[in-house]
């Protein structure tokens, strides 16, 4: 029975932080004042999108309002404020939004800079030799490659190295060991 209780009076409080949410991001705005009626009739529009698209949820909802507000409020961010006090950015386009849509271009433009650096170092060389096998896998379920024997001493059996075509990593016949 109490959880009915908390049920309702959750969400009998659900006006008030929608009509917070809406304060929050009229603030994030900053409208000039010939212009805080347009700006407050703008965040309700906002509030209400996102709104829509999480009612099911109240904590995706206000994780949601939380972030459009700090994209709004970031310095960097200017373009989202422009566009939408100017009408280029949609009230709905505006609650879509991923977190990487809202970055600023030269945030953006780092980001990709860092993934296409990440994959280029990670990539294995191009002239793998070797055979594909299933016989050896990685930890991480990658086949290997076995890569080349060498030969040690005369006392020293011929080792077979491997390299994981996934991650990289080298191995050789003595229990799979790691180099």
């Amino acid at each position: 029975m109490p959880s009915s209780s908390s049920n309702t009076s959750a969400s009998s409080d659900f006006p008030s932080v929608r009509t917070k949410c809406v304060q929050l991001l009229l603030a994030a705005l900053r409208p000039q004042p010939p212009d805080q009626d347009m700006a407050a009739q703008l965040a309700g529009d906002i509030e209400r999108q996102i709104h829509d698209l999480h009612k099911s949820n109240q904590v995706k909802y206000k994780t949601c309002v939380r972030s459009k507000v700090a994209n709004v409020r970031n310095p960097k961010n200017g373009h989202l404020r422009q566009g939408l006090l100017s009408g280029s950015l949609s009230p709905e386009a505006f609650a879509r939004m991923s977190a990487e849509e809202m970055a600023s271009a030269d945030l953006r433009q780092l980001r990709e800079e860092y993934s296409s650096r990440g994959v280029s170092e990670r990539q294995l060389p191009q002239g793998i030799e070797g055979t594909q096998t299933q016989k050896i896998r990685c930890k991480r379920g990658a086949l290997f490659l076995p890569a080349w024997v060498r030969s040690g001493g005369p006392d020293e059996d011929a080792m077979t190295f491997v390299t994981c075509s996934g991650c990289g990593q080298q191995w050789y016949h003595s229990g799979w060991v790691c180099l």
